[in-house]
């Protein structure tokens, strides 16, 4: 004869498939549950609240008197039906009064967890009959899964994220499995091939496959079962028809988590008709994107402006939309994940919506390269370079519509020229480059003489320049000159100039540049780009300074600096303080160069400009060799290069035989070996370390080597320092001022290098490198 309902203390179903990963949030519910009485675990269907949401529960019986008890709301055809659902669950026999009040009746001198999974379809109904629970029993703890809060008094929410998944440039196999997304993927291919192993052949088409699945388990795990007819290689190619590639779920799973079409189906049932528009309609955005820009893109009567905010709200509230964790120019960003953006676009090809709206995503994006080229230099440049920056995903996918067909091959050249500052900003020289070459190609012989094409000449021949491929650029500024010239387009015609005089400037020929210098500027003064003059200064200081006129190198610097100063501008005027560090340098003053190029970090640093700092950096690094500090002299070269290498770039060849002397001064007071090892140190280093180490700024040194020779750079010490301190992942990224993901990755990586499994094994490591302390 079977228990009664009394004497057993779960209804908790038997764990059919390992569980991976998911320690922190595991300890966050732990926690949570015994400082409050209502814990949700919300997020989007597929996340694995559901998995997460019993392994607690089987935690917790073991700690309550009266163990845990799971009631499946998904079932539920009807909100009235929720309590009858729960006093099933309980295996309630009795019949005498209604089903919350027998409820009552049985839960309210118990010590017992009651989970109500996937609350969303119901959420009244569940919020109603949870309030009445809560009031009426005082040792009773829930804990809900859903898709959105049941706001009630007291309840924490503790949203359920993406398994961590691992970043470019992917170590070695064993470095990968530290990341749950990826050991989520192995465990399940492993269980339905045996023979499946992580190689370094298809490691790095792994951790892009977990990454495209947005680290969703589900979709992880339908993914894994492929692997019994694909490669990985296969199954990250076909992702592009992800809802036909993942459709094998497990046969026991409830039929809605059976594949990603039928749980999405779920979600958007779920909706009301205005919600499900939007999420159609946010479809056609590319990364993120804040309200004024889905406003413009989705709006229009059936979805009108003023409901947009609510809406958007409810999206978020019920996990459609994710709020990003900052903002940028003071406006709330947000994003979908790409299973979800892909099935809205599904639904918004449906209803016959999917030209409409991307031509207005194509207009919006249009209009705000434009708007930011007359807006970046003034005093909202660093907020205008966080939104372009923020934007680039959706820039892009605009300049793609553009350049689909050619009759909107002038529209689109226009877009790219517009962004010709931000290229060289976010140091996407290639990128820009190869945006402006495709576009020309598009306008075929269109407009031979019109200012669009000098334009298009002119950028990508002095993003060439910047690349250091004079022999591609210069031609292409020729052309561009001869164009604009013939077009009357004294803009386009002063940028040819300048771009011409960088060429000679740059690599060996200061001289010619000066008189192509002077006319731009001349030409810049009438023209309608607002960053041609100071630009055309900085220029000319330093051809005076190539060719040690240092006075003259001071003066047009500070001309540059007084016009950036009026404009409570800092891009112009760092680029000016960085010849002023130069002229200092080469009149023998390396101290007082150290201090200007310190400076232009400062100025730079909210830009990330990796070719002006790296230049700085290199500046920074020749004073302090030559002050004797050869090691970190030797890390700061470490630095430059791999900055210009991460944009495909060098230095200017003006700056060699500074340079070269300095590489080889450190090399000869440190060394052969001891200057590798430093050398490869830097280049180590992330980049935002490495502008630290050059201004002096206090960080965490390196970690001494372990027995293994194994070395945390700063920032990883600093984290297994906090790690060690017993602070979470959410903690660390709240100190550091960090997403939690980038937090877990730190950690994830940490642990793959020392080789350990558990936060306390690296406690005990740190204790062990600082035993003082």
């Amino acid at each position: 004869m079977g228990a009664t309902a009394a004497e057993r203390r779960s209804n908790l179903p038997a764990e059919l498939s390992s569980f991976v990963g998911r320690r922190h949030e595991l300890a966050s519910v732990r926690s949570g549950l015994a400082s409050h009485r209502l814990v949700t675990l919300l997020g989007p269907g597929g996340m694995g609240k559901t998995r997460l949401a019993y392994r607690a529960a089987a935690d917790q019986e073991r700690r309550l008197a009266d163990g845990a008890w799971v009631a499946e709301l998904a079932p539920v055809p009807l909100p009235e039906l929720v309590p009858d659902t729960v006093v099933a669950a309980l295996g309630l026999r009795s019949a005498a009064g209604s089903p919350t009040e027998r409820l009552v009746a049985h839960l309210r001198e118990r010590h017992l967890l009651l989970v109500l999974d996937n609350c969303e379809h119901v959420q009244d109904a569940a919020r109603a009959l949870a309030a009445e629970l809560l009031d009426a029993c005082p040792a009773l703890r829930i804990l809900a899964t859903s898709r959105e809060a049941l706001a009630l008094p007291g309840e924490l929410v503790l949203p359920v994220p993406p398994l961590p998944m691992p970043g470019q440039g992917v170590a070695s196999p064993e470095a990968l499995m530290h990341f749950d997304a990826v050991r989520l993927f192995v465990d399940r291919a492993a269980a339905s091939w045996s023979s499946f192993q992580v190689t370094a052949d298809n490691q790095e088409a792994l951790a892009e496959l977990v990454r495209r699945l947005d680290g969703m388990p589900l979709a992880i795990e339908l993914a894994a079962v492929r692997v019994r007819s694909l490669t990985v290689e296969q199954i990250l190619e076909r992702l592009s028809d992800r809802f036909a590639l993942l459709t094998r779920g497990s046969r026991a799973a409830s039929p809605r988590q059976q594949t990603l079409q039928a749980l999405l189906d779920w979600s958007h049932d779920q909706l009301e008709p205005r919600e499900r528009m939007a999420w159609a309609r946010t479809s056609v955005f590319s990364g993120g994107f804040d309200l004024a820009a889905l406003e413009a893109v989705a709006c229009d009567d059936d979805l009108p402006g003023e409901a947009l905010p609510d809406v958007v709200d409810r999206l978020v509230a019920k996990s459609v939309l994710v709020r990003e964790p900052s903002d940028v120019g003071g406006a709330a960003r947000f994003h979908m994940l790409d299973s979800l953006r892909e099935y809205g676009a599904a639904r918004l090809a449906e209803a016959g919506g999917t030209a409409r709206h991307a031509e207005r995503h194509r207009h919006w994006y249009a209009e705000r390269a434009a708007l930011a080229a007359r807006e970046l230099f003034g005093p909202s440049q660093v907020d205008w370079f966080d939104r372009m920056r923020a934007d680039h995903d959706n820039l892009r996918s605009a300049l793609e519509r553009l350049a689909h067909d050619p009759a909107d091959a002038a529209e689109g050249l226009r877009m790219a020229c517009a962004m010709q500052h931000h290229w060289v900003m976010v140091g996407r020289f290639g990128e820009g480059r190869a945006w402006v070459e495709r576009l020309l190609a598009q306008l075929g012989d269109q407009d031979a003489a019109s200012a669009t094409r000098a334009a298009g000449l002119e950028v990508a021949g002095r993003l060439a320049v910047l690349q250091g491929q004079i022999e591609v650029g210069r031609p292409l500024l020729k052309e561009a000159l001869a164009t604009a010239t013939a077009a009357g387009d004294a803009t386009w015609r002063a940028h040819s100039l300048h771009g011409l005089a960088l060429a000679s400037a740059f690599w060996g020929e200061p001289a010619a540049a000066l008189p192509l210098l002077e006319q731009a500027l001349e030409l810049h003064r009438e023209g309608t780009d607002p960053f041609g003059v100071p630009l055309a200064l900085v220029q000319v200081a330093t051809v005076h300074a190539a060719l040690d006129d240092p006075d003259r190198a001071m003066a047009r610097a500070e001309e540059c600096i007084a016009l950036s100063e009026a404009a409570s501008e800092r891009w112009c005027a760092a680029m000016a303080r960085w010849v002023q560090a130069l002229v200092q340098w080469r009149l023998g003053r390396g101290t007082r160069a150290r201090t200007y190029a310190r400076d232009v970090l400062r100025l730079k640093e909210p830009f990330g400009d990796r070719m002006g700092m790296a230049m700085s950096l290199a500046v920074v690094a020749w004073a302090e060799s030559e002050a004797g500090h050869a090691a970190e002299a030797a890390r700061l070269l470490g630095a430059v290069e791999s900055a210009l290498d991460s944009i495909g770039a060098t230095l200017f060849g003006h700056l060699h035989e500074d340079h070269d002397r300095c590489l080889a001064r450190t090399r000869e007071a440190l060394g052969e070996l001891a200057f590798a090892r430093a050398f490869e140190e830097g280049a180590a280093l992330r980049f935002d370390e490495a502008v630290a180490l050059a201004v002096g700024r206090r960080t965490p040194a390196p970690a001494d080597p372990d027995a293994d020779g194994v070395r945390l750079t700063r920032r990883e010490t600093e984290i297994a320092t906090l790690v060690a301190e017993g602070l979470t992942n959410r903690e660390i990224a709240e100190r550091l001022v960090m997403a939690r993901r980038t937090a877990e990755g730190h950690v994830a990586h940490i642990l793959g290098k020392l080789s350990l499994t558990s936060r306390s094994q690296v406690a005990a490591w740190v204790a062990a490198q600082h035993p003082a302390e």
